[in-house]
């Protein structure tokens, strides 16, 4: 099987924070909104699961929060770090990573300053308000 990928989905404690983050302080638009139906009872295996989804175009690719209201959840992961086995980050590309780093550092939580990578690549991590894992990376030159 070869497929297509069109989001990357991420559970989160509180869809406010999540927009002034994605969409305020990263600057994605937000595509469509939507309350948690029914179905998403059967997709996640957990009965009467409330809340809401926003997705969010990150050019062309999407990124889909979801917020659960219902029923409660206290398994929130606050502690883990980038090499724990299960931590997934979201990448995204930008032109010039020096230029975000410095626009956005007093209002973000970043793990370290750009570095290049191997390939010539510059990258940056930093976290949600969740703690979740965002990769600021600029290609290598050509």
């Amino acid at each position: 099987m070869r497929g297509t990928a069109t989001h990357y989905g991420l559970n989160v404690s509180d869809m406010d924070d999540a927009l002034a983050f994605y969409n305020g302080l990263l600057g994605l638009e937000v595509d469509r909104q939507f309350p948690v139906s029914e179905v998403q009872a059967d997709i996640v295996g957990v009965d009467g699961v409330e809340g809401d989804i926003t997705f969010l175009d990150a050019g062309g690719f999407f990124i889909e929060l979801i917020a659960y209201e219902e029923p409660p959840n206290d398994n929130v992961h606050d502690t883990a770090f980038g090499h724990d086995v299960g931590v997934a980050h979201l990448c995204l590309e930008v032109d010039d990573v020096w230029e975000c780093y410095e626009e956005l550092r007093d209002d973000a939580d970043f793990v370290n300053e750009p570095q290049t990578v191997g390939n010539g690549a510059q990258i940056t991590y930093m976290r949600d308000p969740d703690g979740n894992y965002v990769e600021l990376m600029q290609p290598p030159a050509e």
